[in-house]
């Protein structure tokens, strides 16, 4: 009985240290980012960027991101305007020839998860959002000695993150998604951080499944924080007519 409640104690000790380690790591990150308040300060954000399939294909995007929740993408397929949206309760998406499907499944799930940390990743305030958060250890990538954490979002999507031991900036993740309902792992390189009113933010994301050698390589040319955005923008079109 006395070892049953030494075990008990035990691994309750060690609960609380891997989450105070992991509270630590989440806070250096942050003020490496620029700090909570001016995390929090953000109300909405524009990205203007180019993804690049190949060296011979790429799109423009335009991403639109409004507190809590909401997230509009734009972009270009075979010359025609797509896109993709999630207006904190409904995911859409226009495609090309068709008019705007609701999402469901797991594609509704990962545009509602973009929509929920669109602005300032899954770390900040990360309990409140019902996300948790577990310190995995040590690692090197591309020769730079790592900490790594695992946040569990309140959906169940994991996403492995990677932070800099010098930086505590996040330069790797791996992403435990939906795609087409299989669950799938994304891998994503993440650098050329810059200062934007105040607060680093990455320019370069380069992308793709984990077993597909193939990579997407996202480039953002620009950010727009806290400029005027109608929420009107993220809701489903009602058709002509109705």
């Amino acid at each position: 009985m006395q070892k049953c409640w030494l075990w008990v104690a035990l691994l309750g000790f060690t609960g609380s240290s891997s989450a105070q380690t992991a509270d630590e790591l989440v806070a250096k990150n942050i003020a490496a980012r620029g700090g909570a308040a001016k995390l929090h300060a953000i109300n909405t954000m524009t990205m203007t960027a180019t993804i690049s399939y190949g060296p011979q294909a790429s799109s423009p995007l335009t991403v639109h991101a409004m507190r809590p929740d909401k997230i509009r993408e734009d972009f270009i397929i075979d010359g025609k305007p797509s896109m993709r949206a999630y207006d904190g309760k409904i995911g859409w998406q226009e495609e090309p020839g068709q008019g705007a499907e609701e999402l469901t499944g797991g594609a509704l799930e990962n545009i509602r998860d973009e929509g929920e940390n669109a602005i300032e990743g899954p770390l900040l305030d990360y309990a409140a959002k019902g996300n948790r958060v577990d310190y995995l250890g040590k690692e090197t990538i591309d020769g730079k000695p790592c900490f790594k954490l695992r946040t569990t979002l309140k959906g169940g999507t994991t996403i492995v993150q990677y932070l800099d031991a010098k930086s505590m900036l996040e330069i790797h993740e791996e992403i435990d998604r939906d795609v087409n309902g299989k669950r799938i792992l994304i891998v994503e390189d993440v650098g050329d951080y810059r200062d934007v009113d105040g607060v680093k933010l990455a320019h370069s994301f380069i992308s793709g499944p984990k077993e597909d050698p193939r990579r997407t390589k996202l480039t953002i040319e620009k950010y727009t924080l806290n400029a005027t955005v109608d929420p009107q923008l993220f809701a489903k079109p009602v058709p002509v007519g109705q």
